[in-house]
């Protein structure tokens, strides 16, 4: 996932310089047939614009156009009092391709099967700053992500259809995008895990070989070799079956006189 950032320093949003504690994710899909993300900076980076998100997910990549812990307007006002997630959720919108208009919140004529590379870029794009968000935030896939729609029925946004009127036409909704972000979160630990595991093993490896080798007797055939280092002082005369550290090797060179200033 390529991540850019173009600020909204413009817009009144940005300039209004409030700040939120993330508690979630919102999910946003534009519901427009517009893929071009210049052309929401360009409409958003305004002093007269009313919507700013945090970032607008395209087939590319990903633009952040707020900082994640401003305070975006995205989520709109609760129809029955709540505390909008304007205040508490992280916003990104979903760019749509085009060919399709809208119908009563519909999409009209959109064609899945021609689209479909289309979507798997941007929804795996979605997939992997969720994914980036609930890491740095400490969020969890399961319980700290919705889209718009399910906001609204969680009372915490206004009424609106997205993204569950352009996710399964893919085969996918918010259960599967969920599931997904937590995959791929579970994939990275598993990959660190077993990065550090082979790391320790591995120091442990080295650890037991130097122990076994520091109390042997030098070997016959370095036996002269060894006692002249020994008598030219660029080794104590002790663990000569020890393994070499690059610090001791520097000692050597320097006591050699090796080592000169540039």
């Amino acid at each position: 996932m390529e991540h850019t950032q173009h600020f909204l320093t413009r817009s009144a949003c940005y300039q209004a310089g409030r700040t939120i504690v993330p508690k979630g994710i919102m999910v946003h899909a534009t519901g427009v047939a517009q893929p071009d993300p210049e052309v929401f900076l360009r409409l958003w980076d305004s002093p007269q614009a009313d919507a700013c998100v945090h970032a607008l997910v395209h087939q590319g990549g990903v633009i952040q156009t707020l900082p994640w812990t401003h305070r975006a307007w995205h989520a709109g006002t609760p129809r029955n009092g709540g505390v909008s997630a304007n205040n508490t959720h992280i916003a990104f919108e979903i760019l749509e391709p085009k060919g399709h208009t809208y119908q009563g919140g519909t999409m009209i004529g959109y064609d899945a099967e021609a689209n479909a590379a289309y979507f798997a870029a941007v929804y795996q794009n979605a997939v992997e700053l969720a994914a980036e968000l609930c890491r740095q935030f400490s969020l969890d896939p399961a319980t700290d992500i919705v889209d718009h729609q399910e906001g609204s029925r969680l009372d915490i946004a206004s009424s609106h259809a997205d993204v569950m009127h352009w996710f399964p036409r893919h085969g996918k909704s918010m259960d599967t995008f969920r599931a997904d972000v937590a995959r791929l979160l579970e994939g990275e630990k598993e990959d660190t895990m077993e990065q550090s595991t082979f790391d320790a093993m591995l120091e442990a490896a080295l650890a037991r070989r130097a122990a076994g080798l520091e109390g042997r007797e030098v070997s016959g055939w370095a036996g002269d070799a060894w006692r002249a280092a020994v008598a030219a002082g660029l080794f104590d005369g002790t663990k000569p079956q020890a393994p070499l550290t690059r610090e001791q090797a520097a000692v050597v060179l320097e006591r050699l006189g090796l080592l000169r200033e540039q």
